[in-house]
């Protein structure tokens, strides 16, 4: 799909150093309250997101950092981040956009991607893809499309989500930090990365907003699974559906 045609606010020039993942995480979801503390494997479903994506990037290309809130029910998210040996920031509970702003101010990069707690199976090779892709269209924003719910990204210029900072002022805007690109494409250069071939498969669903969801992949993970964190997103949707070859 090409890019929609406005203003670029990344820079134009090859982008280097560290990207910056932001894992966005609390505790008081209305559809599945403390999900992320759930177990996986026998461990918190975010401690299996956080070796997911410590495991699957280079640590010389992304910094990842642990974005949740400020309130004492999310201490014990916190500590496990820093169990993990990730940097935790936090903020307010509903202004997430400013705890991504607050993580740039910790960590400056040029591209920031946006990782959500609920999606244990996030996948590191999809994401590497799209910030790469970011990188060659030079646009502002880039989302995932065509893939099984729950294991790509979003992927904003760091000037964008200043721009946000600035721009986006209901709370719905600030607490869905995408909102106001998807509702006003035009006024931003957007690329949907649309993915083909084994991975594209978008009626599928690794996502965990239920407790049907957290048993759906709880069953995607086998006995002799050493480190299950590591299983390839192909691998995962032949689990779904064993006719795939």
């Amino acid at each position: 799909m090409q890019a929609s045609s406005s203003t670029i606010y990344v820079d134009k020039s090859e982008v280097s150093g560290r990207h910056l993942v932001v894992v966005q995480c609390r505790s008081n979801s209305t559809r599945l309250p403390g999900k992320a503390m759930m177990l996986l494997n026998g461990i918190p479903m975010l401690s299996f997101l956080l070796k997911r994506l410590k495991d699957g990037l280079p640590e010389n290309r992304y910094k990842i950092m642990l974005a949740t809130t400020e309130n004492i029910e999310d201490d014990t998210i916190a500590d496990l981040g820093r169990n993990e040996e990730v940097e935790v920031l936090r903020g307010d509970e509903n202004d997430v956009l400013n705890r991504y702003l607050k993580c740039l101010d910790v960590f400056p990069a040029d591209i920031v991607v946006r990782v959500t707690a609920d999606n244990p199976f996030t996948c590191p090779e999809v994401l590497e893809c799209a910030v790469n892709e970011m990188i060659k269209r030079k646009v502002d924003y880039l989302e995932c499309e065509n893939l099984p719910v729950g294991s790509g990204v979003d992927v904003f210029s760091s000037n964008l989500l200043k721009q946000l900072g600035v721009n986006a002022r209901r709370p719905q805007e600030r607490e869905h930090i995408n909102m106001c690109v998807l509702k006003n494409r035009k006024e931003y250069s957007t690329f949907f990365l649309h993915f083909e071939g084994e991975r594209a498969h978008p009626s599928m669903r690794i996502t965990v907003d239920t407790l049907e969801d957290l048993e759906n992949v709880r069953s995607l993970i086998k006995q002799d699974d050493v480190d299950p964190w590591r299983t390839p997103l192909f691998e995962i949707i032949k689990r779904m559906d064993p006719s795939i070859i």
